[in-house]
């Protein structure tokens, strides 16, 4: 078993963090994981990308040209990844859950954390259960933040989100 995960988003977005955060949890799973982290020239605001294999065997080579899962949280990082789009098996586009986020009043800030928990689920449905490790090691980075209650909702409802 293999999964191939890519984020992409603008520098600031938190897509390091999320991707630190599900390799983190993987590893102290006792996974096989790769993280790779792709920066642009800008730090903050140029494209993020974030590519994740996560597995029960050895990962030969950690690059990859077709993701089981792609995110993409930005217009800007939306065209970054058009190469990745028509080899992808599951996108998530941000674009299409703008509603929902507004709905429940879920802050920009914690757009991330929503879709680490979306994330989460999506892994358990290909057999691959992190939630606990995933909120653990989270929570590590993120509790003494002070929007930390802020992020542990924007989690629960990413992770109870029906798909």
């Amino acid at each position: 078993m293999q999964i191939k995960i890519l984020l992409s988003g603008d520098g600031g977005q938190g897509i390091q963090t999320i991707a630190e955060v599900i390799s983190r949890a993987a590893f102290e799973k006792g996974l096989t994981v790769s993280f790779i982290p792709n920066y642009g020239l800008e730090q903050r605001g140029g494209v993020s990308l974030a590519f994740i294999k996560i597995g029960d065997q050895e990962i030969v080579y950690p690059k990859f040209s077709n993701p089981d899962i792609l995110l993409i949280m930005s217009d800007q990082s939306r065209q970054r990844v058009l190469e990745y789009i028509s080899k992808s098996k599951k996108i998530i586009d941000i674009k299409d859950y703008n509603f929902y986020l507004q709905e429940k009043k879920i802050n920009s800030k914690n757009y991330n954390i929503f879709f680490l928990g979306f994330l989460t689920k999506m892994l358990e449905k290909e057999k691959i259960y992190l939630a606990e490790e995933i909120f653990l090691a989270l929570e590590k980075k993120l509790s003494s933040k002070p929007n930390w209650e802020e992020n542990k909702k924007a989690f629960a409802l990413g992770l109870s989100f029906n798909f």
